[in-house]
This record gives structure tokens, sequence and C-alpha cells, in this order.
């Protein structure tokens, strides 16, 4: 018996930065999972929750999701699926995993409270012990309802964080769960790559398929392919490849610092324009040069070398770090008034300037606004000051 463990698809997620692009990011490799899972011909592939960002998909989600997941459906490998938090609903509403459910493209394995339950697959029977997310206040009650599925090879599916990651607001211990029970348990919620054992059953999270912010960025991304064939249960990871990678740079100084660091060489053989995350190394670097980050940094996302990026200072006292320079919308063609404001820089003049251009069919308005800029020596004077900058650039 073979089964693909997954988790953290976050479908319909386009963090950072709410791209179009990003968004795909996350249907591409849901896709690639299925394409794993049909080549390694699972008996099941097994998701421990989180299928999608939120429990309000839109339309486009659906549909990825139903494209996706019909491919499984007619390979004849059924989807096994528990509810994490953000497939749970905040009120009494229907998870979305029950539409996907009634469309027969999944099977559900518990959405509020745990459930168990025996499953035939192509190899023989699998008894699930199902456990959803809970708040961590009551995993300890609520895990007491869990019953050990009577069958010849167990899972434990749960959604929640191990105590053993050692980070706050932790659910259960592996004790606590039990693992004994079962011959393999699959996690959900932690997004980077863990496994561990409990006697002899192993414990396993597989990580998000997609890191949703630069935390979660220097892993590389996984599905388990954990086979039940033999007494002692064997873990295989399957390397993703169509997830977009992140270029963090440290320790930044000024433009030279991150030339080097990025290598542009490095940039162009990744599959997808990377997301660039830089740190300065103090809050001290001067504006000037700062300004020259941005700059270079606004043209690799202009010729598609980078998706988007973002510059931040070091924290304060173990604060939040402090963002100094991001692109996070999609590149397009700016508008009229973008173009006049960074070009004119003084926004009291640039409004000027974007009135005469906007009426210039209308003489009375045009001979109006100039006599505005004539009756306003400071206004004329920037004016002067910008027509003087203009020709030494043009010079």
């Amino acid at each position: 018996m073979l089964l693909l463990h997954v988790s953290d698809t976050h479908l319909g997620a386009s963090r950072p930065g709410r791209l179009r692009d990003r968004e795909m990011d996350f249907y591409e490799v849901f896709d690639e999972v299925v394409e794993v899972a049909i080549r390694e011909r699972v008996d099941a592939v097994v998701h421990a929750g989180d299928l999608f960002d939120s429990y309000r998909p839109n339309p486009q989600t659906y549909y990825y999701a139903y494209r996706s997941l019909r491919r499984l459906r007619d390979a004849g490998i059924p989807f096994l699926v528990v509810a994490g938090q953000h497939d749970q609903p905040k009120a009494s509403a229907l998870t979305p995993l029950r539409v996907l459910e009634e469309m027969e493209l999944v099977r559900v394995l518990a959405t509020d409270r745990p459930r168990t339950t025996v499953v035939n697959l192509r190899s023989g029977e699998l008894g699930i012990a199902a456990l959803p997310y809970v708040p961590p206040q009551l995993a300890g009650e609520v895990v007491k309802e869990l019953r050990r599925p009577d069958a010849g090879r167990r899972v434990l599916v749960a959604h929640l964080l191990l105590k053993e990651l050692g980070i706050p607001n932790a659910h259960l211990s592996v004790a606590e769960l039990r693992a004994s029970d079962y011959d393999y348990v699959a996690l959900g919620d932690y997004h980077m790559r863990y496994s561990t054992t409990y006697g002899s059953t192993p414990v396993v999270y597989p990580g998000s398929t997609e890191a949703l912010d630069v935390l979660e960025s220097s892993d590389e991304r996984y599905v388990a392919l954990v086979d039940l064939s033999r007494r002692e249960v064997s873990v295989g990871w399957v390397g993703l490849t169509r997830f977009r990678r992140w270029v963090v740079v440290e320790g930044v100084r000024g433009l030279q610092d991150l030339v080097k660091a990025l290598d542009p060489a490095r940039l162009r053989d990744l599959q997808k324009p990377p997301i660039v995350y830089v740190e300065l190394a103090s809050r001290s670097v001067p504006q000037v040069e700062l300004r020259r980050i941005s700059d270079y940094l606004d043209s690799l996302v202009r010729s598609c070398r980078a998706l988007l990026y973002r510059v931040q200072v070091p924290s304060v006292a173990g604060g939040p770090a402090e963002v100094v320079a991001e692109r996070v919308q999609p590149t397009q063609v700016p508008t009229l008034e973008q173009v006049v404001f960074r070009v004119v820089g003084d926004p009291e003049l640039a409004k000027l300037v974007l009135s005469i251009i906007e009426g210039s069919e209308d003489p009375e308005f045009v001979k109006s606004a100039v006599g505005r800029l004539v009756e306003d020596p400071p206004l004329l004077a920037k004016l002067r000051s910008l027509v003087g900058r203009l020709d030494r650039q043009k010079g």
C-alpha cells in the first residue's frame, strides 16, 4: 500500500503581494502534486489540512481545484482530506471541502470533530483516525474522542502543531497523540518539512507546497511517499519543482553588496522570477544608496527577473522589521498621473502641470493655469528648477 502525504496547499492564496502570478503558483505546484501521485501509482493521496487558503474560495480557486482533482479521480486515486483552520467556516456555514465531496472529487475525513473510518483502497483496507484543526486549548480534551481504527493498517491524519516543534501555541505532544497506536502519523499545519519517530512510528510534516512568507522561504518543498506494504513503514521524499523560490539577502550596506549577492546569472537559471527580500546591514544606510537599491530592484521586476521585492531595516528590540521600499503590485503601464508625479517630484507643481496637460484643448483653461503660475513666484521657481534639471539630464 502506497500513500502520498501532502498538506497546506493553500489554494487561492496570493501572498505576498496579492498578484495573479503569485496565486497561480499555488495552483501550478498542486498540479505537480497530482502528477506525482499518478506517476507513482499511489493507492491514495492523504491531505492533512488547509487545502484552501480561505473557507470562501472564489470561482477561480474552485475551477483550478476541480481541474486537478478530476485528474486524480480519472486515474482512480482517492483524495482523502481533513479540515485545517483555513478550510473551516467561521460561523455555521458549509466548508468548501463538502462542495468537492458532493462533486465526488474528495473524501472528507473530518471537518470539526475527530472521526475514525476505514477506507477500501486498491491494496486493501486502511483505517484512518482523523483529527481536524481545533484551538490549542481544546486539543487535550478533543483528542480523547479519537478512536483507533479496527484495520490491519492504521494511519492518524491531523492538522495541529506538535509541542516537539518548540513553537508557541502548540497543541499536543507525540505521546499525547498516542502515535504508537498507528503505523504512520500524517500531520499538517507546520509549513516546513519535519519528521520524527515515536517508537517505530514515523511522525511526519511534509510542509506547505509553497512558502507563504519569508520565514518559510529557506526550505525546499516536498511531499512524502509512504510505503505501508512492509512491516516497517518507509518514508521517501519527493522534491517539488514548480514552486517559486525566494532570494533573501542580508547585511546589505549598498548597491554593490546587493548586486554581488543576487548574481544575475543565478536569477536567469531559476524556473520562475523569484521573490526578493533584502535586509539592510543597519538603519543608517544613506538615502541615496537606498534609492539606488530600489531603482536596481525595480529594474529586475521590469525585466521579469524578479516577481516582487521588499527592502527592510533590522528590527529594534525584537519588534517587527521596518519596510523601507517594496514593489508588490504587478508591473503595468503607468498612468499619466503617475508619470507626471514621478518626473516632477513636487506634488503642488505636479498637479498644476497635470491640469495644463489635461486641459490643453481649452485655451482659456491653459491661460488661467499659466496666469496662476506667473502670479506664484515660489511655484514658478520650482518650475524653472525642474526645467533646468531636465536640461542637464538631457545634456
